[in-house]
């Protein structure tokens, strides 16, 4: 099977950390494009609470948050310079299935546990989650 697009759900996990070490090294060996998708899940609980903030202020706090995640990532990958990040918002396991789907990557490199565990513990596994439901292969990273 040749791989020319390979996928990496990243969220700051040491999981997620070793997974896309792995991916930016297949990739490397492969030549494939490598894609980095954080899917930002606390926002979504965020929402949730009451809040008491102007649409503008609730705009810049998300601008803020996405740039905070943007330079975290950048400074992870400055030796893959060709790697491209996505930041979605929504739930972890849904939203990597989606852009999956829509994205098409032959192969999904992710970790077998994220940074939140309690949630994990409640609603299931976002790796299992994925495993069931993508349409291309994952590679699970511990």
């Amino acid at each position: 099977m040749a791989i020319s697009h390979v996928l990496v759900p990243y969220d700051g996990s040491l999981h997620s950390q070793r997974a896309l070490e792995r991916a930016a090294a297949l990739a490397e060996s492969m030549q494939a494009e490598l894609e980095i998708l954080y899917v930002d899940s606390a926002t979504v609980e965020e929402i949730r609470q009451p809040l008491i903030m102007t649409s503008s202020e609730l705009e810049a706090y998300f601008d803020h948050k996405e740039d905070t995640v943007r330079q975290n990532l950048r400074e992870m990958i400055t030796r893959i310079p060709d790697a491209r990040t996505v930041i979605i918002y929504g739930s972890a396991a849904k939203g990597i299935v989606e852009y999956a789907m829509q994205a098409k990557p032959d192969l999904i490199i992710m970790g077998s546990r994220g940074l939140n565990t309690m949630n994990e513990f409640m609603k299931g596994s976002v790796s299992r989650y994925v495993t069931q439901r993508a349409q291309a292969p994952v590679m699970i990273v511990k």
